[in-house]
């Protein structure tokens, strides 16, 4: 009965003292989701769908443009809603921060004969990525996604990118729905946290 009880005591102080220590242990397994790879003059920047409601991707990216780390810019995703179509507010968004019409690019929604792209994951929007990198000749690919979302974006392009000869770099931009050093006190910051683990995880089974 001792024994039972001094165990008993033993895992509530464990606890105690896990809960106790979260900020320093919990920012880890955000970062683990970060990836960021060094910049390096590209032919082109992609923004990949799924931006935040403040347009943190597509701001990043500009920023980066502005810093001459290449000229050109393509947006990429599917539609969010009736008749609204990711790549036309992402190309607004560019233009309203100076970038010039000319010098943005969208991926292409359907084939010649009429037949829609989906781009309605990482998967499809790397093979879309890397169909438009092909006809522009392009040998270096810049692309921005949320920081959470760099990981298995980057393991994805690579997976589709390989023997291309085609350099893919990932890099990160912040995103309003995903604290870095408190992403366990928000319900929202927890839940694409979550997905996203659900989401790498399944990566490796989809890339088999």
């Amino acid at each position: 009965m001792i024994k039972k009880m001094l165990a008993l005591v033993f895992l509530i102080l464990c606890g105690f003292v896990a809960y106790i220590a979260r900020p320093v242990y919990l920012p880890f397994l955000a970062e683990f989701l970060i990836q960021s790879d060094p910049l390096k003059k590209a032919d082109g920047i992609a923004v990949l769908g799924g931006d935040d409601i403040v347009g943190s991707r597509v701001s990043e990216a500009v920023s980066l443009l502005r810093d001459g780390w290449a000229e050109e810019l393509i947006v990429s995703g599917g539609p969010i809603a009736w008749g609204v179509h990711s790549t036309d507010v992402m190309r607004k968004q560019a233009e309203a921060l100076g970038i010039p019409p000319d010098k943005i690019t969208a991926v292409p929604r359907s084939t010649p004969s009429g037949r829609m792209y989906l781009a309605d994951s990482t998967l499809s929007e790397a093979r879309l990525l890397l169909a438009e990198c092909k006809k522009r000749k392009y040998k270096t690919l810049l692309v921005v996604t949320s920081n959470f979302h760099t990981r298995r974006a980057k393991r994805i392009l690579r997976h589709v990118f390989r023997d291309t000869g085609i350099q893919v770099l990932v890099h990160p931009s912040p995103d309003n729905s995903f604290r870095v050093d408190k992403w366990w006190t928000r319900r929202t910051d927890a839940k694409v946290w979550f997905l996203e683990i659900q989401k790498l995880a399944f990566s490796y089974l989809e890339l088999r």
